[in-house]
Formats: structure tokens, C-alpha cells, sequence
């Protein structure tokens, strides 16, 4: 009789312990459940941060997403990295962000067309502010993998292509064309129109993370959105895009270096770049601020002396600035120009027109440039090649020699505004053996590298 209790006895306890096991293994089933629906909404909530009015996707370490970035401090000692399994596979997890380009006129002077035409899956198609498809609602076209060619626009590579999807709004001024796609697939579309392919491998990896950087924060500030739904333009305004087709050499630039940007106490730098410098670099200063960005500084730049525009003259006409300076104030002749005020770099940020009237001050670089534009005139660049001018004086690091009524002849160096990576200082630091992260560092000050989801 006691055999038989402590049988059914045993047989009790362990039906006892299946069942609790039993219960045990459900819940574990339930919290993964939890746990994998919970980091899908985390996704999902990341990706909606680029579109909906407070997102932060930059700066996602503010909403305790930190276990997303790959971070990698420049220090003194050289380049630390610090790249936790579960940060690698919340990056792997997370969709690709987008970005939206908003395509300019072929003379990149307006955003509005009056007719659009493309070629998609060998067929021609033109669009106007009356066709049909486009009257109640924007026209959203898939580019597929072979792209849409938009025939109408006219580009260095012709006629350029976009991928992902393209979309024609109708304005009351013209139609809005809007390209959609992976924000890595639109650098592949930069970084060979900002930097020649033929440049070194270090380089166009520079030029990659920058170019990555500079998006991120466009993508945040929403500057174009409101009005016209986009992020950026494709002109030298944001980043040129599409001017030059993807090439296998900047293809892996963007690839090998893929999501990483520049930040400074978890936040994305503002990835200022220029071609040729003056012989050192600008801040923001020269832009009016009042005090430099803290990641800007002003570095000697001795790497790219030897390249064609780091220094150059053009002579212009006196008549072609006197119709210039009646249009700006319908002030009468003019009698001479001075320079007011120089940056601490020595670019110009102070022009005086003088004039028969009232004198006229301009002030900031960029509407100087803008003033003495060598537009149609030949400038004659260090190895004696002569390039005709466009519209913008090539630096405003430059000295002034006028002849009242006669011409002012201008002696300048460097090209572009002057501000953070000179590209071909760049390529030259690329071809002594710099790598990009110390190609970035001596330009930008105490930065670090991050990967933000890509």
C-alpha cells in the first residue's frame, strides 16, 4: 500500500512540474514576442522621424537609441572604435532613410518646369501643367533598376537618371519634379558630381562621409519642405547631384564607408566642403555668424598650393560693374570700389561701392563673390590655362586694383567659399598616405564618426 502512494504520489509531483515548465516556456515565448514587436516600433518609429515635424534622426542618442550608433573617437593617439554586437544588429535591422531631391531647371535657375519629359522602359512621356494624370494629384512614377531618364533637364552626364521614384506636382507656377530614393543611392549620385572619380580612394571616402553628413542635417532642418516637400535641390545650394554618373570608384567610396557621418557631443556637423583652398581654410564667420561653429577651425592648407586654382586673376570691364551697382541702388556712376574688412583667414567680407550718390556696402562673402562675377570674362589660373567665369567670383580671398572708368583688375586665390574640407587638399593629403579619418580631423575639429541606420 505504501508503494502504491508514493507511486501516484511521484506521478503527481511530476505532472506538477510539466506543468509549471509548460507555463514557464509560454511566458519566455511571450516576452521574445513583446521583445521583437517592441524593437520593430523602434524601427518603424526611426524611419518615421525623417518625415513627421519633430523628428531627430541625426541625433537619435537624445531618444536613447545610442545602442543604433557605431561610434569611432579621433584622439590624439589615433582612431579608437568601440562597436557592440547588439549595436550591429539594430544597424543591420533598420531600414534604409530616403531622401528628397527637389531637380532644378536645366539652367539650375528655377524649381519649376512648364513641361517634363522622360523615357521609361523605352517609351517617351511628356507632362505638362494639363495633362490629365497630374490634375487632381502629384504623378508618382517607380524608376525601377533601370531608372527614369528625365530628357527634358539638361546635365554634364545627358540626360541624367533617377531611381527610385519620381514625382510631378502641379504648381500654379509649373510643375515640381521630386526625386525619392535611399539616401546611400543619392550619394552615389554626389559624390562623382562634387569630386572627380580619378581621384585617390581616401579622398572620395572623405567626400563620401561628408557628402552622408551634409544630407543628415539638410534632412533635419527641413529648410525646403514646408514649401515645396523636398529635403534638398541638386544645385551647389545644397550638393550637386546627378550631374555626373555613378562610377565604380566612388560606388565603393560610399559603400566602404556606408552610414557613417561626423558628429560633435552626439550631433551631426554641419560638413561644410570647397575645392581649392587660399592657402587656409574659413569658419562660418565669414558667413556672418557670430561666433564659429566649434567644429569649424581655420587650418593652413599648404597641401593644395601647387593645383591650378590656388591662385588666379580675371580683369573686369568697369562698365560691366557700373550697370551692376545702378542695379543694385540706382545710385549714378561709379566712382571706386575698397575693401572694408577681411576675415581673420583674409577673405573679403567687406566691400564699399563707392557711387555718385549714397555708398553702397556689401558684406558677406557670397554677395560679393556675387558682385564682381566673372561671367563670360576669361580667368587665367596659376598654370597660365585661361577658364571663362561663371557666376561667382572664384574666392573672395582676393586684392583689388581699379582704374576708375576703365576696368578693375582682381588677383585672387583658392576657389569656393573657403569653409571647412578643401577636396583637392584632400586628394593630395589622400596621395602622402593620409587615410579619410585623419583627412577629415585635420580639417573638422573634435569630431567623432557615427553610423547612423542606412
Amino acid at each position: 500500500m505504501k508503494k502504491t502512494r508514493f507511486f501516484y504520489g511521484m506521478n503527481y509531483f511530476l505532472l506538477v512540474l510539466l506543468g509549471w515548465l509548460l507555463l514557464f516556456r509560454k511566458a519566455a515565448e511571450v516576452n521574445w514576442e513583446r521583445g521583437e514587436e517592441r524593437k520593430s516600433h523602434e524601427t518603424v518609429e526611426l524611419l518615421q522621424e525623417k518625415r513627421d515635424p519633430g523628428r531627430e534622426t541625426a541625433a537619435v542618442k537624445e531618444k536613447g537609441r545610442t545602442s543604433s550608433w557605431l561610434s569611432i573617437a579621433i584622439t590624439g593617439a589615433g582612431v579608437g572604435a568601440a562597436y557592440s554586437y547588439e549595436q550591429k544588429e539594430k544597424v543591420e535591422n533598420t531600414r534604409e532613410l530616403s531622401i528628397r531631391v527637389l531637380l532644378m531647371d536645366s539652367g539650375q535657375q528655377s524649381y519649376y518646369h512648364s513641361s517634363v519629359t522622360l523615357q521609361q522602359n523605352g517609351k517617351e512621356y511628356t507632362y505638362t501643367p494639363d495633362s490629365p494624370e497630374i490634375q487632381s494629384d502629384a504623378l508618382l512614377l517607380k524608376g525601377g533598376e533601370e531608372g527614369i531618364a528625365v530628357t527634358s533637364i539638361t546635365r554634364a552626364q545627358n540626360p541624367p537618371v533617377y531611381y527610385g521614384t519620381l514625382e510631378i506636382k502641379k504648381t500654379d507656377q509649373g510643375l515640381l519634379l521630386i526625386n525619392e530614393l535611399p539616401l546611400e543611392t543619392y550619394l552615389k549620385g554626389v559624390v562623382p558630381s562634387e569630386m572627380p572619380a580619378s581621384y585617390e580612394e581616401q579622398a572620395l571616402m572623405a567626400q563620401a562621409v561628408c557628402a552622408r553628413t551634409y544630407a543628415i542635417c539638410q534632412i533635419k532642418e527641413k529648410s525646403l519642405e514646408e514649401e515645396y516637400g523636398a529635403d534638398v535641390d541638386d544645385s551647389v545650394s545644397y550638393q550637386v547631384y546627378g550631374n555626373f554618373r555613378a562610377d565604380e570608384k566612388t560606388d565603393k567610396a560610399v559603400q566602404e564607408t556606408k552610414g557613417i557621418i561626423m558628429c560633435q557631443n552626439g550631433k551631426p556637423v554641419t560638413a561644410y566642403y570647397f575645392s581649392t583652398s587660399a592657402g587656409q581654410t574659413s569658419t562660418d564667420e565669414i558667413w556672418g555668424a557670430d561666433k564659429a561653429a566649434t567644429y569649424l577651425k581655420s587650418v593652413e592648407c599648404e597641401f593644395d598650393q601647387n593645383m591650378p586654382w590656388s591662385s588666379w586673376k580675371v580683369t573686369i570691364p568697369w562698365d560691366t560693374l557700373e550697370e551692376r551697382a545702378e542695379n543694385l541702388e540706382g545710385v549714378g556712376a561709379l566712382k571706386g570700389l575698397q575693401v572694408m574688412k577681411k576675415s581673420a583667414s583674409g577673405a573679403v567680407t567687406g566691400l564699399k561701392i563707392v557711387t555718385e550718390r549714397n555708398p553702397i556696402e556689401l558684406n558677406g562673402e557670397y554677395e560679393i563673390r556675387e558682385f564682381l562675377s566673372p561671367a563670360g570674362l576669361l580667368i587665367t589660373e596659376k598654370d597660365g590655362t585661361q577658364v571663362k567665369g561663371g557666376s561667382l567670383l572664384p574666392s573672395a580671398y582676393f586684392n583689388l586694383t581699379t582704374e576708375v572708368g576703365q576696368e578693375v583688375q582682381i588677383q585672387g586665390k583658392g576657389y569656393g567659399h573657403g569653409v571647412g574640407m578643401s577636396q583637392n587638399g584632400a586628394n593630395e593629403m589622400a596621395k602622402e598616405g593620409y587615410t579619410w579619418q585623419e583627412i577629415l580631423a585635420y580639417f573638422f575639429q573634435n569630431i567623432t564618426f557615427e553610423t547612423v541606420p542606412s
